[in-house]
């Protein structure tokens, strides 16, 4: 069966190079439909990971030379295949990492206003604050299973101040419909508005200081993102934080 699939990428491959006479290499991702239609994978999953599993049991097994016009780069973490057609050059260079869902994610998070806001406040606080904190006495709604709960997060933490800081939600930034019925039976809306109130109750509970922080109070242009004027911003921090500034 191993043998049958090389001849098969072998024969795919060939015919590639062929009928594209002037591309020298390919990332092998770029064969994966033609390997689906020749029967080799039924299916594509994350842009060519049945190719790569079975390049990476060919390297496993030293029979990478059964495939002659394939190439691997290599680094310290990972391994990137090509075709190269015979007699053709390949320039190695140092792969881009495709950006996964989740680290695009956080990516948007760190440029987001609220860390910005965090970020001006870790200054004037001269402490960090531990972000999406979370503690186990602050509990979301019951799951699906009427058994298990989620810690609620909250934006910024400083331990060294007894203080949680909550931003309040932009009116219109919400790209998620809030009149979608949670699993609780109410709306999105009303969810948030539920779990502010638990928050702001159960931090009082456990004498932890809440400050909560309105974008509105900052500039904000036409779509309520800040204008970040850092001196204006910094000047109307320290008036909301003046009793935790040292």
């Amino acid at each position: 069966m191993s043998k049958k699939i090389e001849e098969i990428i072998n024969t795919v491959v060939e015919v590639y190079f062929k009928e594209n006479s002037e591309i020298e290499w390919i990332p092998a991702k770029v064969i994966m439909p033609h390997l689906i239609a020749a029967g080799v994978f039924p299916k594509d999953v994350k842009k060519g990971l049945p190719l790569r599993k079975f390049l990476r049991l060919l390297d496993k097994n030293n029979a990478l030379d059964s495939i002659p016009l394939l190439h691997a780069e290599r680094n310290e973490n990972s391994t990137y295949w090509y075709f190269v057609r015979e007699g053709g050059s390949y320039t190695p260079k140092e792969p881009i990492n495709e950006v996964t869902n989740k680290q695009k994610a956080i990516r948007r998070r760190e440029s987001s206003d609220e860390y910005y806001l965090i970020g001006l406040i870790n200054e004037l606080l001269s402490t960090r604050a531990s972000h999406q904190h979370t503690f186990d006495f602050l509990l979301g709604d019951y799951h699906k299973n009427g058994r298990t709960r989620t810690e609620l997060p909250l934006d910024a933490y400083y331990a060294e101040k007894n203080l949680v800081i909550e931003f309040l939600d932009k009116s219109n930034s919400e790209s998620i419909n809030q009149d979608k019925m949670t699993i609780s039976g109410v709306t999105r809306a009303e969810q948030r508005d539920i779990y502010r109130k638990r928050k702001q109750g159960v931090l009082k509970a456990n004498d932890i200081n809440l400050i909560e922080i309105d974008y509105a109070r900052f500039d904000c242009d036409a779509e309520q993102n800040l204008s970040r004027n850092k001196e204006n911003d910094v000047t109307l921090l320290k008036g909301i934080l003046k009793h935790y500034i040292s």
